[in-house]
């Protein structure tokens, strides 16, 4: 799955910005995926984004953030819609 893929090169570049707080949402956004939780999986990007430092090499990975959600926001559009009631 591309999401788990995309999931463990934002882990190795926040272990690279040393952003210890985002790691540990890094394994909640992998242990979400695994599990295809995708309302967590999005959770712990947005608290992921919101715990990294200002500068260029942030902004960087804050692109792979962006890009992952999306990823994410497809897999819920693409998620089967239980059937009406009755």
């Amino acid at each position: 799955m591309i999401a788990i893929q995309e999931a463990h090169r934002l882990r190795a570049s926040l272990r690279s910005l040393r952003a210890h707080d985002a790691l540990v949402d890094a394994e909640l956004l992998l242990k979400a995926l695994a599990r295809e939780d995708r309302a967590n999986a999005a959770a712990a990007l947005h608290r992921i984004d919101a715990q990294l430092p200002q500068g260029a090499l942030a902004g960087l990975v804050r692109i792979r953030i962006r890009s992952l959600a999306g990823i994410v926001a497809a897999m819920q559009d693409d998620a089967p819609t239980p059937p009406p009631a009755a």
